[in-house]
């Protein structure tokens, strides 16, 4: 059971604070910050939280995005305008699951972008 569904949308940071290769607004709660490894998958860089702050995990705490998942979620990035569906938002909860002990998962669980439930 999740929280509730929130929006996605490609987020543009200003100036070279928050390098990634992408950026996605997670409703108005979060922002996660994507690079892409050298299989051209994405990794997580960094995910902040209204309340919480900015969680930057190690390298070795997280694990790339499957291939198939980093390819939608790249092409949707790209065009936009399938970003905010309930495919991506499907795929960026089970990445953020896999990776809710390292995630700071009382943010993620609070705005719903984890389930609840274990």
């Amino acid at each position: 059971m999740y929280a509730d569904d929130f929006a996605i949308s490609r987020n543009r940071w200003s100036g070279e604070t928050r390098p990634c290769a992408y950026s996605l607004a997670l409703g108005d709660v979060a922002f996660a910050d994507f690079d892409v490894d050298s299989g051209g998958s994405l990794i997580l860089v960094r995910i902040s939280f209204d309340g919480y702050g900015c969680c930057t995990p190690t390298a070795a705490d997280v694990v790339p995005m499957p291939a198939g998942d980093s390819r939608e979620l790249i092409d949707s990035i790209a065009s936009d305008e399938s970003l905010d569906s309930d495919r991506i938002r499907s795929t960026l909860r089970s990445y953020f699951e896999a990776h809710r002990d390292v995630l700071w998962e009382d943010a993620l669980v609070e705005w719903g972008l984890v389930s609840v439930d274990r």
